[in-house]
């Protein structure tokens, strides 16, 4: 780092530019919140970035996006963002990963980051980050927008806080496929309007939230404290900022654990790479001759077409990026409606059995349950990592953190 670019901060009473240069975040969403939230963290000079989005640049997002260009309409916007970054701190590391969430990141790439940022518009997307970054023990600071309103949660790595489907109401639960449902605006995008949004609120939401992640990284909650298990809401068109607490269900059906894997994947694959190999592997190395492996993904075995009947092999996870276009399949024969054959449990059995988790839609870093009997009690059941490494080197070389 050159001491110029950060000499002003680095004046702060408390500020640790060692802590910044150290710090790892996981960006998911690279719209006009993710935009500004990237920015942030470069100009700071926070050491590691990875930044995840599925979708590419288009037209409507360069009035509120400052990292794309009219050159980049149709190229990624996780890569799109990542090289613009670059360009703002080389200091800065900034990995892009192109795809939905769950297929292009396990839960062992949030055990090796800090915090987790949501800059999502969807609650489906949120639930997934939110099990991720819950169950690997990671700071989950989640950010919405209306046109004049915005939102910032921090959801801690503890059981004993709210996480985000503890503040979804029965409606919101039901409306998990929506693409565009933030804040109150969940039934306008229903109609196919939007959300409609603009720079002034994704800055200032974003700001609040990577503030909030400097602090926690600084490890001071007395003098620098953290909302955890709070809500932090501004209403830019009357100039209003509240806190309020969020609650905790006690029945809450998706709360997360935070875990850590039991082995090291050298411990216990050894040479195997596919699913019945895996699974014969750990259940030598447990002999547990009944174990089974429970998967944080279903896989798609075959579709079936309910008029026609015919079947086509899919052996592959279903991919969703929680909108509507996420429908029934149709037939390539007759176009009637197809069902898929879904199944998240490993038994050495499964017509994908022979296939590796990256052939079947996996993630580097992912985590399994693995349980002795073929119940797959989840009171019984451990995690493991998978094993193998990204492709990126910047990611490869990074080790879990240490929590606590």
């Amino acid at each position: 780092m050159t001491s110029e670019r950060y000499a002003q901060p680095a004046s702060v009473r408390w500020w640790r530019e060692d802590l910044l240069k150290d710090a790892r975040a996981v960006v998911v969403g690279a719209g006009a919140l993710g935009n500004e939230v990237v920015k942030n963290l470069a100009l700071l000079g926070w050491g590691t970035v990875v930044l995840i989005d599925f979708d590419r640049v288009e037209g409507g997002n360069l009035g509120k996006s400052v990292l794309f260009t009219d050159k980049d309409i149709g190229r990624p916007k996780a890569e799109v963002a990542r090289s613009a970054a670059a360009r703002l701190n080389p200091d800065c590391t900034v990995v892009a990963l192109h795809g939905e969430l769950r297929t292009v990141a396990g839960a062992g790439l949030f055990a090796r980051m800090d915090v987790a940022f949501g800059c999502v518009d969807n609650a489906a997307a949120r639930v997934a980050l939110g099990q991720l970054a819950g169950l690997a023990g990671c700071l989950f600071v989640d950010g919405g927008l209306t046109s004049w309103e915005g939102a910032v949660r921090l959801y801690a790595p503890d059981d004993t806080r709210p996480c985000y489907v503890c503040t979804l109401t029965e409606e919101d639960l039901s409306d998990l496929t929506l693409r565009h449902s933030c804040l109150a605006y969940a039934r306008r995008a229903q109609y196919g309007q939007g959300v409609p949004t603009t720079v002034l609120g994704a800055s200032a939401v974003a700001a609040l939230m990577v503030q909030q992640a400097v602090k926690w990284i600084h490890h001071d909650p007395d003098a620098l404290p953290v909302r955890l298990g709070e809500e932090i809401r501004l209403d830019l068109a009357h100039d209003q900022y509240a806190r309020t607490t969020l609650p905790r269900r006690e029945d809450c059906w998706l709360h997360p654990q935070a875990a850590s894997p039991a082995a090291a994947p050298d411990a216990w694959a050894r040479t195997a790479t596919d699913w019945a190999g895996l699974l014969g592997s750990w259940r030598d190395a447990t002999n547990e001759p009944d174990a089974v492996l429970r998967l944080p993904m279903e896989i798609n075995a075959r579709t079936t077409c309910l008029a026609c009947g015919s079947t086509r092999p899919v052996n592959h996870v279903q991919e969703s990026t929680g909108g509507p276009e996420d429908g029934p399949g149709r037939c390539a024969d007759c176009g009637g409606r197809t069902v898929p054959d879904l199944s998240n449990l490993v038994t050495g059995d499964e017509p994908w059995a022979l296939l590796s988790p990256g052939d079947t839609g996996f993630p580097p870093w992912s985590w399994v349950e693995a349980d002795p009997g073929d119940t797959a009690d989840a009171d019984t059941a451990v995690h493991l990592e998978l094993p193998g490494l990204p492709a990126e080197p910047e990611l490869a070389r990074l080790d879990p953190r240490r929590r606590g």
